[in-house]
């Protein structure tokens, strides 16, 4: 049904990284009911009749015309798909071979949507590849009626297609916030849990050195306890930095953004700067978040991956755009290598950014060659209110 997609490998991803997670094949996506070819089965299945013979022509022309997308090779990877044999689903004539035939048709484009997003096509590039594939098949279409069925099939198509993108990235989603919380969990037990058990029972030695009146027993383990509390502290501070929202509302937004780099800073040893051209002073709640959780996850992969000394947070705001850069001169890395099990932090920052309708741009350089260092720098983009960035 769908020849296999084969990515080539890059350097440079403008929509983050591909998306992950297995797609069951016999879901029910709508009722016989909710059927969007009422009253264009008859043109549709013509026109699809009339296009079987010249399949392999209409298909050299899509390819041409998908060479206007190329991204990266992006349109080699989405001229992988057989959207001929998709669409042969819905010739079928009778009435049940007909359901049975648009059940399958639904399923084929879920499956090819889901391929792509696995390959590295963002949904964009997907969706005008399927409106390129109606223009290849215009030219051997008969009629007004055909071509109104033809064109109802490629605006169904589409939503499911984006339909797919919609779920998968909402998948996504949810499962990164289930690490995070996770991970919150974890460290509550594992350090700042820990320290309070200790410290209680160094209060419970305290309290029975006094009470067998050795006060000179006392003071070391004072000295034991307050670096307890103050490792404590310490833990409920970063903690409290990493859930972000309520850092946000007590400092703001670019005081939160610029204690965030100082604190990575000093709990890394990695020089951090923050330079900020033209920043807003505030955003819109939703934005503000994103930005933070964009920062702390890109500050992350650095202090983990990167190996570097020293990296810059640049922000500020470009026609009618937010704009935040983050930039480290470590080891870099091969973007296009990197799956969705081993790049989740990578992929839940390109899920966030897209949701708000922004852009996430991912650039790696393994060197140094040709004079170039090595590096990674990661930008995003969000559209903002005119009168926030004025």
């Amino acid at each position: 049904m769908r020849r296999a997609l084969k990515p080539k490998g890059r350097q440079i991803s403008a929509s983050g990284p591909p998306s992950g997670g297995s797609v069951p094949r016999d879901e029910p996506v709508l009722g016989p009911r909710e059927t969007p070819f009422v009253g264009m089965k008859g043109p549709l299945r013509e026109a699809l009749t009339r296009l079987g013979p010249n399949a392999r022509r209409i298909d050299r022309g899509w390819r041409r015309l998908l060479r206007s997308l190329d991204s990266g090779g992006a349109a080699s990877r989405i001229s992988g798909l057989d959207l001929s044999a998709t669409y042969r689903h819905l010739s079928k004539s009778a009435r049940k071979d007909a359901a049975v035939g648009e059940a399958k048709y639904r399923l084929a484009v879920l499956g090819d949507a889901s391929d792509l997003m696995r390959s590295g096509v963002s949904e964009d590039l997907a969706i005008a590849a399927i409106a390129l594939y109606l223009e290849a098949c215009l030219g051997y279409s008969k009629g007004t009626m055909e071509i109104r069925a033809l064109v109802r099939l490629t605006s169904t198509t589409q939503r499911l297609v984006a339909e797919r993108y919609r779920d998968e990235r909402l998948g996504d989603l949810r499962r990164f916030e289930d690490r995070e919380r996770q991970k919150l969990s974890r460290d509550l037990h594992d350090e700042v849990g820990a320290d309070l058990v200790v410290l209680k029972l160094y209060v419970e030695m305290i309290a029975l050195e006094l009470a067998k009146g050795r006060h000179a027993q006392v003071g070391p383990k004072l000295q034991e306890a307050l670096v307890l509390i103050a490792h404590s502290i310490e833990s409920v501070r970063r903690l409290s930095l990493d859930l972000g929202p309520a850092y946000l509302d007590s400092l703001g937004f670019l005081p939160a953004l610029r204690s965030v780099v100082r604190q990575f800073g000093l709990r890394t040893g990695i020089k951090g700067e923050l330079t900020e051209k033209g920043a807003p002073s505030s955003l819109p709640a939703g934005l503000e978040i994103a930005v933070y959780r964009v920062l702390l996850g890109a500050l992350s992969n650095v202090a983990k991956h990167s190996k570097a000394r020293r990296v810059r947070v640049t922000v500020g705001a470009r026609g009618g755009e937010f704009v935040m850069a983050v930039a480290d001169d470590g080891k870099g890395f091969d973007v296009r290598a990197q799956t969705p099990d081993r790049s989740f932090g990578l992929h839940a920052m390109s899920e966030r950014v897209r949701g708000l309708r922004g852009r996430l741009r991912i650039e790696s350089w393994v060197g140094p060659r040709r004079g170039l260092k090595s590096g990674t720098r990661v930008e995003i983009r969000l559209p903002v209110p005119k009168v926030v960035v004025q």
